[in-house]
């Protein structure tokens, strides 16, 4: 508190502070206790710091994961009391509870907090749950309290916690838990994003959400119908809603082509298939143009295949080698507002070389671009699917995450040697040098040019939260020495993610009402290059490594800030600084600091707003507080 007679300003943490008539008086942030022993990754991204300086723990913000489930009995996700920090999950992988009358989305089964406590108290089982481990472990990195042990807590460990299973894996039965049947449908990701914005709206807490998957495929310009769907729900002037999803796990790799085809010419687009099973090749090109499609397998000629009408059209062929769909803008799955026109051909013959012939039937601009999937840099079995000619560098960052107003981290090296749970030294190699950006992180640039990636997390390796009964837990060769089977590490840019995620939510607890842009901008304003990120902004880090620090002190510039501006003798005037335009603003006045009348209103036109007292000042002192509304 400041006691001197001079006027100053004081910041609006959320709600409000006070200002006396001949001075200001400065709450600061309540602060938790020192910061205790942190995992690399809290240190790294400047999170203790920005814990010590401001005193931010996630309280009264939403973290929204959006993966595989969570292991709900975890105390990591439970309060000192035993209850649950689940407000609700919604299981989008199970449709049982879809009737249900407190269900109002019509698919998914709901889960209310209540229903959690009762189970945690009375030790029943509830139908849902993370078979593979990997949403427990996201959700330990972005909001995990660390109950089982604290220097392994998450960025933001008093966070509100709100779940949506969005995937199930092929996970095989293990120690006594049955089998999962995979579950993957994008096409409810509407419902899971209208779900929290419903729990943000009912709670009256800002929301950070996290998808947590991702892999190439699409138009990767922001122009598919879910991009679309994403944009107009959360961005400028859209207050409390934030949506991160990272770039990919398909990087470094020659999974990225692109080129060119004249009119009446054509271009071959070469593939190896170096495993059995299924590989997609997905093409897009500009809606005024049609190719006439020729492949070649190992064993046999197919085509040409006309092109689709202009208009609403699509073709197909399906042998015993691939599948073959080729359609206009009008009539693909991805729906893009640019009308451009997919080639997907789904592979699925021998071992071999592939190619695909395009050529020219009408041609107005003739460039063209294409990933394949599965392909990846890390995996011994899929690293053996790539491009053979026309590959280009980058170009691996996933559909959705190109909507403009998403937040979109990838992944850099921190740690790469660790000692597992029997006390045997573990480490990496090939996957990128301390500092340097994982090898398979997705990277852009975006097929429409934008560089794609917003900012790069410490992803590999975190040791974060585990559960006990996943997949996961069965690799003890990831379970860390000190986490006693509670802990383990977590890697790729899918432990990027909930770093940046966990970093939004306690940016939305100093300043509730940023909106999603704003986070997206402040995140890149303070991001810090060094050199292993060289100049910045780049198609590979983005605007370089995230730092909390620097980014919650940037959102403490956007607080409010009220100044008296008359002498104490006068109607007390109090200017608003740091306003947002079309928000209305109460005046407040108080002599006791306890109960509180109403002095005035204003709606602010600009950054600045004057509220003045219409009431004669007393000898008694007044306080004043300014909230918006």
């Amino acid at each position: 508190m400041l006691t001197d007679t001079q006027p100053r300003r004081t910041r609006l943490r959320g709600v409000s502070r006070w200002l006396r008539i001949s001075l200001i008086l400065l709450l600061q942030p309540g602060r938790e206790p020192g910061a205790m022993s942190m995992d690399q990754a809290r240190v790294e991204t400047r999170v203790d710091a920005a814990v010590s300086a401001f005193g931010v723990t996630g309280k009264g913000v939403i973290v929204a994961i959006l993966d595989r489930g969570i292991d709900w009995r975890n105390n990591d996700f439970r309060n000192p009391d035993g209850s649950t920090r689940i407000a609700a999950m919604l299981d989008l992988t199970d449709d049982s509870g879809a009737a249900s009358p407190d269900n109002p989305y019509g698919m998914g089964t709901l889960y209310a907090r209540e229903e959690i406590d009762d189970a945690l108290t009375t030790g029943t089982d509830l139908a849902t749950r993370d078979a593979l481990g990997h949403g427990t472990s996201t959700a330990g990195i972005a909001c995990g309290n660390g109950a089982n042990l604290a220097k392994y807590r998450g960025i933001a460990p008093a966070a509100t916690i709100v779940v949506v299973k969005f995937v199930a894996e092929n996970v095989p039965a293990h120690d006594g838990q049955p089998a999962e049947t995979p579950f993957f449908d994008l096409n409810r990701a509407p419902i899971a994003i209208r779900f929290v914005s419903d729990q943000s709206a009912a709670l009256g807490q800002p929301a950070v959400m996290l998808l947590n998957l991702g892999s190439v495929a699409g138009p990767a310009d922001g122009t598919s119908a879910l991009c679309r769907t994403l944009d107009a729900t959360v961005g400028p002037g859209i207050p409390g809603l934030v949506f991160v999803t990272g770039t990919s796990d398909d990087g470094g790799i020659a999974n990225h082509a692109a080129g060119a085809v004249d009119a009446g010419e054509s271009v071959l687009l070469q593939i190896h298939k170096g495993t059995l099973g299924w590989l997609y090749c997905d093409l897009w090109y500009p809606t005024n143009d049609q190719f006439e499609v020729s492949i070649q397998t190992p064993t046999a000629s197919y085509g040409p295949y006309d092109p689709p009408d202009l208009s609403f059209d699509t073709r197909q062929e399906n042998t015993g080698e691939f599948s073959y769909y080729h359609s206009s803008g009008g009539f693909n799955y991805y729906a893009p507002s640019s009308g451009k026109r997919e080639i997907n051909i789904g592979l699925s013959g021998p071992i071999g070389d592939y190619s695909i012939e395009l050529r020219g039937a009408t041609i107005a601009d003739g460039r063209f671009y294409a990933t394949l999937n599965p392909s990846r840099s890390w995996d011994s079995q899929t690293r053996q699917n790539y491009f053979t000619s026309l590959v280009v560098p980058g170009g691996t960052i996933w559909d959705l995450a190109s909507a403009a107003h998403n937040i979109c981290p990838n992944d850099y090296v921190h740690r790469v040697a660790w000692v597992d749970v029997d006390g045997i030294p573990r480490s990496l190699t090939g996957q990128g040098g301390v500092g340097e950006l994982w090898l398979g992180t997705g990277v852009g640039p975006l097929a429409d040019g934008r560089i794609g990636v917003d900012i790069s997390a410490p992803g590999d390796s975190v040791f974060t939260t585990y559960n006990t009964n996943s997949y996961w837990a069965t690799a003890r060769h990831n379970e860390i020495q000190d986490g006693h089977g509670l802990y383990g590490r977590a890697s790729a840019t899918s432990a990027a993610n909930p770093i940046v995620t966990g970093i939004i939510a306690l940016m939305l607890e100093m300043n509730p009402r940023l909106d999603a842009a704003r986070v997206k901008r402040i995140l890149q304003q303070t991001a810090r290059a060094d050199a292993f990120t060289g100049v910045v902004p780049n198609a590979q880090w983005g605007y370089g490594k995230v730092d909390a620090f620097a980014a919650l002190s940037a959102v403490r510039e956007t607080l409010l800030t009220i100044a008296l501006l008359t002498p104490v003798t006068g109607a007390a005037k109090i200017q608003v600084r740091g306003a947002t335009p079309g928000v209305e603003y109460r005046l407040e006045a108080s002599e006791d600091l306890r109960a509180w009348s109403k002095a005035t209103t204003g709606t602010a036109t600009a950054s600045e707003l004057t509220l003045v007292d219409p009431n004669p000042l007393g000898v008694a002192p007044r306080f004043y507080r300014v909230t918006g509304q």
